[in-house]
């Protein structure tokens, strides 16, 4: 059975799917965060990295691995989701509800070559512009909610 087709069932079964995602941040000299955003590969929405969890690895460490991949970025990632924002998931012939569960990145390393690079882009902003342009309001709220927590332990990794 093919990934789409389980995925399909499954949300059948459990009624929504889980998904990981990584809010890849840094900081700026003068100590406020800006966030990395990129593009989904098929519609060019503007998102933050995320799939789906992977068997016998940890959530962070799946988003971690997403972030790389999609993103080409990598940095310390917090144990614990900073929050959670639901979607919809477009398979073409069947429209499925998804919760993405995301672990904020502070990123350490910007890959010039990575994965998806031929089809993605990816941009840093500040909390206010990612929110502006985010393609999920639930998404553009955690990210203004989570500058102002992540300011405040500005220099630590969170792991909420």
């Amino acid at each position: 059975m093919k990934k789409k087709a389980k995925l399909i069932e499954l949300a059948h079964k459990e009624g929504v799917l889980q998904q990981v995602a990584a809010l890849p941040y840094r900081f700026r000299t003068n100590g406020k965060i800006d966030f990395l955003i990129i593009t989904s590969r098929r519609t060019k929405r503007l998102i933050v990295p995320k799939g789906w969890p992977i068997a016998g690895t940890p959530d962070c460490d799946a988003a971690a691995i997403e972030a790389e991949e999609e993103a080409g970025v990598r940095g310390n990632i917090g144990n614990q989701p900073i929050g959670s924002f639901s979607y919809v998931k477009d398979f073409s012939d069947v429209l499925i509800p998804v919760i993405a569960n995301v672990f904020p990145l502070r990123v350490k390393k910007v890959k010039s070559h990575w994965k998806e690079r031929a089809r993605r882009k990816r941009k840093w902003m500040s909390a206010a512009k990612a929110a502006a342009v985010l393609s999920d309001r639930g998404l553009a709220e955690l990210v203004m909610l989570a500058s102002v927590m992540l300011e405040k332990h500005s220099g630590r990794t969170v792991v909420a």
